[in-house]
């Protein structure tokens, strides 16, 4: 059997298989639009005439490469590839404004290779005593969960910002209710509009509000003439060594876990992951100010947490046959085609393929670190590319992307009303990512808050009753109000030395 699985894994086409995978991953994950699921789905019909091991080899490539690619464009361009790479360019796109893009991608690299391996590895170690520990997650804890990923995409509007950024989580939350109810099955918000009945699609309006906006600015920077342009990056190696990333080992760490834990909760992913890592990381920083202006331990906590998810949502699949997010869900899809029968079964039955899988995303997470390192260089000269070059293609790619991900041109039409509405809240200064955080938790969120008070018969004591919801939504409000209480020490601190 371990003859079987070496082979399985270290034959030439296999290997082949998870390098081109890799390789179309990361180019699909830096294009705005064209995602995780996007990259999977594509290349699914060419793995129908392959031998099985090669064709799962090849998508689990594409799965970890366009994890990892998002964080190119956010970090150059300030535009996420995917939506789990929102928190990279929090600091990944200031440090790129510096001249440092080099430095920022290769801190992306490191964080996503080593939240990769690190999933890989407790995948191995403990996918069944994880998966059976997230069995005992409830409604009332994923709706904990939300609460706390809604209060830390607040905190991220800083201290100055908070009602701005409630605010804007409120209006994501509202525009998730856009559609049919999900429980009832009622038309809400539609306005007679058919083309809403599936709600508004998150990585739509995320593609205006982040990308086709930062075009209408530095449109309008151009077309004024404040434009300053941003120090072009050398033809030059990272000057930032593994040595000085290592010394954030415990960040590093940290975040691994968090996206192991986070990614084996299905429906959760990347994005909140890197999300909570962030904030997490900019916690426990000696000097917290300097997240948001350029900062490496920024770039590695959400790069790390993000890409430890995918090594994470593979617990709840192999275990149970639950995919963790809907890249999974088409992982799976693509394993039944091929014959593979995913849940207990896979443990108990002598079968090769649970270890394939597991060993398999070892290498590929191996592989990666050795494709970012020969072509980050090429990354990184991006920015060499005029401005009045990048506006028009980023615009191109946004429209290519949208009509992509549902094939209709009323998401193009979206897309073009969110930038607009993106530029406008960039204008007067309100915090973009508390709205798009708050439209992908809302319809988790609003499951399990229904879901919960079923249960309970209405009572909202079912979310302090269970320890663990009542530990994370102390945890949540703690973290929502630890700023500004820390804001007020800071300032009867100054008043008592004056």
């Amino acid at each position: 059997m371990i003859q079987e699985i070496l082979l399985g894994i270290f034959s030439l086409e296999n290997l082949l298989m998870a390098n081109i995978g890799l390789a179309v991953g990361i180019i699909i994950g830096a294009l705005p639009g064209l995602n995780v699921i996007f990259a999977i789905t594509v290349l699914m019909p060419l793995t129908f005439d392959m031998p099985s091991t090669a064709g799962i080899l090849l998508l689990l490539g594409a799965y970890c490469g366009s994890m990892y690619g998002g964080s190119i464009t956010a970090i150059l361009l300030n535009t996420p590839g995917t939506p789990a790479s929102v928190a990279t360019t929090f600091d990944g796109y200031p440090l790129a404004k510096q001249g440092r893009a080099g430095d920022s991608l290769k801190a992306a690299l490191v964080g996503s290779t080593f939240g990769g391996l690190v999933s890989a590895l407790l995948l191995i170690a403990l996918a069944p005593a994880i998966a059976k520990l997230i069995l005992n997650v409830g409604s009332p804890e994923y709706f904990s969960l939300c609460v706390f990923g809604l209060f830390a995409a607040v905190g991220i509007a800083g201290e100055g910002n908070t009602l701005k950024g409630v605010i804007g989580a409120f209006a994501g939350l509202f525009l998730s209710t856009v559609g049919l109810d999900s429980f009832e099955g009622t038309a809400r918000y539609m306005f007679g509009e058919a083309n809403l009945l599936a709600g508004l699609k998150a990585a739509v309006i995320m593609l205006g509000t982040y990308a086709l906006s930062e075009v209408l600015m530095k449109s309008r920077e151009i077309y004024v003439g404040k434009y300053k342009e941003i120090p072009k990056v050398a033809f030059q190696k990272a000057t930032i060594r593994l040595r000085d990333l290592l010394k954030y080992g415990k960040t590093l760490l940290k975040s691994s876990l968090i996206g192991t834990v986070i990614g084996a909760v299905p429906g959760t992913g990347g994005a909140i992951a890197a999300m909570f890592s962030y904030t997490e990381a900019r916690r426990g920083a000696k000097k917290p100010q300097e997240f948001g202006e350029g900062c490496i331990e920024g770039v590695l906590a959400a790069e790390t947490a993000n890409n430890a998810v995918t090594g994470a949502t593979m617990i709840p699949l192999l275990t149970f046959g639950i995919p963790g997010d809907a890249a999974v869900a088409v992982l799976l899809s693509a394993m039944t085609m091929q014959g593979i029968t995913v849940g207990t079964q896979l443990f108990t039955g002598g079968s090769p393929w649970v270890y394939i899988i597991m060993g398999g995303l070892i290498v590929i997470n191996l592989f990666m670190l050795l494709q970012g390192s020969l072509f980050i260089k090429a990354f990184a000269n991006v920015t060499r590319v005029p401005l009045t070059v990048i506006l028009p293609i980023v615009t191109v790619l946004c429209m290519i992307g949208t009509f992509a991900i549902g094939n209709s041109t009323f998401d193009i039409k979206v897309m073009l009303a969110f930038g607009l509405l993106g530029f406008l809240m960039k204008r007067f200064q309100f915090p973009i990512p508390p709205l798009t955080i708050g439209l992908v938790l809302g319809y988790l969120m609003e499951t399990n808050l229904r879901r919960s008070l079923l249960l309970s018969g209405g009572k909202f004591s079912i979310f302090v009753t269970r320890p663990f919801s009542l530990f994370i939504l102390v945890i949540s409000f703690a973290s929502l109000f630890y700023p500004m209480i820390r804001s007020m020490l800071k300032k009867r601190s100054a008043n008592k030395a004056a």
